[in-house]
């Protein structure tokens, strides 16, 4: 078998240009004609606007190879694309090889007639996007709608490429076209490996492994298939015809180490090694079980994700792609994205179904970290076609993509779309002709999706939609969706009441979601990264191109009224910035630790969202570029498996004691409370035990005691249960922050290497310590009680006098 890759020096053209410049493979025109220097970063002021002519414009790729006189004559050659995106014509010296239409599957096509020994011109020629989706919207017998967004362009529905390269309300639209992944010319005379797919059965004695092997062969006649893992190895002597063949063989392993995620045990991975003949894969795998529990209960339906029969409380975040142009995408974004989704105690990311299928490197890391993967299917916010051409391209990508990720044992969940179901609950609810599109949601994603999952992945579940009570509630006799598809009772919900439409933070706690797979609140990214983007005198909330990356309609002017309720207002931008960092903060533990707390009514929490596309205000809790906000930080505390949070009523304080742990834990529990000067007002201590996988109230206190002869707006509360597994001091205040008499707590900062500990004469809320230093800190944005010191790490590349000299503090009694 001879390979060639075809990634590195490609050219490129306006396909009725004809001036040819130098292009990447993989990669993507806008970053192509970066690089030439032909448009401006997108990403800057408002450049995008003026680029959008690109993504109308048909482009073309080409390249030459050379082929030798052996790869020349095997029987069969195959040029082989693992990503185009996306409608393409493809040619080899001229002649026309085939087509593509869906960048979210792998195409190969047939070359073995058109490739001769020596110099081969390979042409790739992409058509407007734009277009395409144009005309087939017009085109289709009845409207299809989609969600529409500030700046977008139109018919994304219509064609199978990553939706949000058409706009959303967190990034961009720069409907890109290229070679988005790897390419190569394939020869060979013996059957090759095309795919291997694994599914597992923990039913009986040990672990039984179904490996399906697709192979293609040159042609027909008898080949030895084997498969071996872990010292176990089975046989098959397989008749394989000419051209696509699947083999089925099955690996007993009678007492493997099983793969956890990370907080309920270790990620023991395993070598499958498969071999056709001559032709031999290895694939990385872990042995576990995963499975939806949905048990009839007094508010509703459980929704808990179960790994090796343990129910599994969800916490994390959600994922969009690291970039929206795939040739700025890199490695070390994901490394960092992923280790930092781990560091703050997330057990679980959810791969958005606006984006895309993500690289393999994603799943390799989240297998060895042990982060579990909710797969969303790659539909969003829209109703879509259900024609027999879209079906049968949408059944190719999905069969492609479940057959890839199956031997992942982070997979977890495959999920049919993103909000879709909702959305014909209320976005499209009036639309004429609405059961018309109900009738295509149930072809897709009731029927078509799901026999692909049985077919191909069966040990995996499938969810039909997030938000979704499931196939059996989402739709009435006549097959019309109902509002049992919204229920917090059963499923999975999308809470968006406290920033779409306004509600007080506190608005979280008035429901108990089962599994709350969305919900959000904006902050603003940090000076430093908007600065790449933005000049000075941009940086205002309301100024105009501040504005313009802002994608959710009115979210700025909806981060200052919140700020108000909550908070002083700031007069300077940083301090505005640091407030809504903060903001976010208390949004999202108001909810998370609600929701905790009410475990096993509620077994997730998986927020809106982990990272950004470009530099902007948004939902993410690390900004782009990698700097974490207060929230990464935060989470790393509201995450931990063992939770100690209060509620408040007018009269009283209760202090619940939450573990997520699979054994009991025991400690020591404090409550405290003093002023801000440091006066001792109460003191209590006891020792308390809470069951594994277990929440409960363990003391109530009243207001009276915890502030005695002090006001509310003077009293800093602090709760501690100092068991053996990971736990942090959670604090509470007694008014809103922006009644609160803070004084100035006079801090003291000193660096030693790369330790920094900082003191406080009296108390400090929210210290955040900033750095020009790419890094993290081991802990930031926390409270300080009067006289407390706390020393943290910064893991970064400055340390001493270097990180002494841009290190800055700040709290909340400097935006007073």
């Amino acid at each position: 078998m001879q390979k060639q890759s075809l990634d590195g020096e490609w050219r490129f053209s306006q396909a009725d240009e004809g001036e040819w410049r130098e292009a990447s493979v993989p990669g993507d025109v806008y970053t192509d004609l970066l690089d030439n220097g032909v448009i401006e970063d997108p990403h800057v002021d408002d450049n995008e606007l003026g680029v959008q002519w690109v993504g109308e414009t048909d482009w073309t790729y080409r390249r030459t190879v050379e082929v030798d006189e052996q790869q020349a004559t095997e029987d069969r050659i195959v040029l082989v694309f693992d990503g185009l995106d996306t409608v393409a014509t493809v040619e080899v010296d001229g002649t026309e090889v085939g087509r593509a239409d869906n960048a979210h599957r792998r195409y190969e096509y047939d070359v073995t007639d058109e490739i001769t020994a020596g110099d081969n011109e390979i042409a790739v020629t992409f058509h407007s996007p734009v277009e395409y989706g144009i005309e087939r919207h017009e085109a289709h017998p009845h409207e299809v709608p989609w969600m529409d967004y500030p700046i977008e362009q139109p018919a994304r529905n219509f064609i199978r490429k990553p939706q949000y390269h058409y706009g959303w309300d967190w990034g961009p639209c720069l409907p890109t076209m290229g070679i988005w992944k790897s390419a190569r010319l394939v020869g060979h005379s013996d059957p090759r490996i095309r795919e291997v797919a694994t599914s597992q059965d923990h039913s009986g004695e040990g672990v039984t492994m179904d490996v399906a092997v697709h192979a293609d062969a040159p042609e027909a006649g008898a080949y030895d298939v084997e498969a071996s893992v872990d010292g176990v190895t089975v046989t098959e002597t397989a008749t394989l015809d000419a051209g696509a063949n699947r083999v089925d063989l099955s690996v007993t392993v009678e007492d493997p180490d099983l793969w956890w995620p990370h907080d309920l045990g270790d990620q023991p991975l395993s070598e499958l090694t498969v071999s056709v003949g001559e032709d031999t894969r290895t694939e990385r795998i872990g042995f576990r079980e995963v499975e939806i529990v949905q048990e009839p209960d007094e508010k509703g339906h459980s929704f808990a994700i179960a790994v090796n029969g343990h129910q599994h409380f969800a916490k994390g975040a959600n994922w969009i792609p690291t970039e929206v142009l795939p040739g700025r995408q890199r490695p070390e974004q994901y490394e960092h994205l992923l280790t930092s989704a781990k560091e703050a105690n997330m057990n679980v990311v959810r791969v958005w179904g606006g984006g895309q299928y993500e690289r393999e490197q994603f799943y390799d890391r989240c297998d060895e970290l042990g982060l579990l993967v909710w797969q969303d299917f790659m539909f969003a916010c829209s109703a879509y076609p259900a024609d027999e051409e879209f079906l049968t391209t949408v059944e190719a990508e999905a069969r492609h993509q479940v057959r890839r990720l199956s031997t992942h044992p982070s997979i977890a969940v495959w999920c049919g779309n993103n909000e879709i179901e909702m959305g014909l609950n209320t976005w499209f609810s009036s639309e004429d002709n609405r059961d018309q599109l109900c009738a295509d949601y149930r072809k897709l994603f009731h029927e078509r999706l799901p026999t692909v999952i049985e077919e191909e992945h069966p040990a995996r579940p499938y969810w039909p939609s997030s938000p979704s009570s499931g196939i059996d509630a989402a739709f009435d006799e006549q097959g019309n969706p109902t509002g049992e598809a919204l229920s917090f009772d059963t499923g999975t919900m999308h809470d968006w009441r406290v920033w779409h439409s306004g509600a007080p933070f506190e608005a979280y706690e008035d429901v108990i979601a089962r599994f709350d797979a969305e919900f959000g609140y904006q902050s603003f990214a940090s000076r430093e990264a908007l600065s790449t983007v933005l000049d000075d005198d941009q940086m205002n909330p309301t100024a105009p191109l501040m504005e313009h990356h802002q994608r959710s309609e009115g979210g700025n002017a909806r981060i200052v009224e919140r700020m108000a309720d909550y908070f002083r207002i700031p007069f300077g931008f940083d301090e505005f910035v640091y407030i809504s960092q903060i903001q976010q903060v208390l949004a999202m533990q108001v909810g998370i630790e609600h929701w905790r707390r009410n475990r096993p009514l509620c077994m997730g929490t998986i927020f809106w969202q982990l990272n950004d596309v470009w530099p902007s205000a948004s939902w993410s809790s690390i900004e782009y570029g990698g700097r974490w906000k207060a929230l990464q930080y935060a989470a790393r505390r509201f995450f931990a498996p063992v939770l100690v949070s209060t509620t408040e009523t007018d009269d009283e304080l209760a202090v619940w004691v939450t573990n997520d742990e699979r054994d009991s834990v025991e400690g020591t529990l404090t409550i405290e409370s003093t002023t801000f000067h440091g006066e001792s007002i109460f003191d209590y201590s006891e020792q308390v035990a809470v069951a594994g996988a277990d929440s409960r109230e363990i003391e109530t206190v009243d207001v009276d005691d915890l502030t005695g002869e002090y006001g509310r707006d003077e009293v800093l509360v602090r709760v501690e249960h100092d068991c053996d597994a990971e736990s942090y001091a959670n604090y509470a205040v007694l008014d809103r922050y922006k009644r609160l008499a803070l004084p100035d707590p006079s801090l003291d900062l000193v660096v030693d290497g790369d330790r920094v500990t900082v003191s406080a004469e009296q108390a400090a809320l929210f210290v955040t310590f900033e750095t020009d230093a790419d890094g993290v800190f081991s802990d930031n944005c926390f409270h300080l009680s009067a006289g407390e010191e706390r020393t943290v790490t910064f893991d970064g590349d400055r340390t001493g006098d270097a990180l002494a000299t841009d290190l800055s503090v700040t709290h909340l009694r400097d935006t007073y």
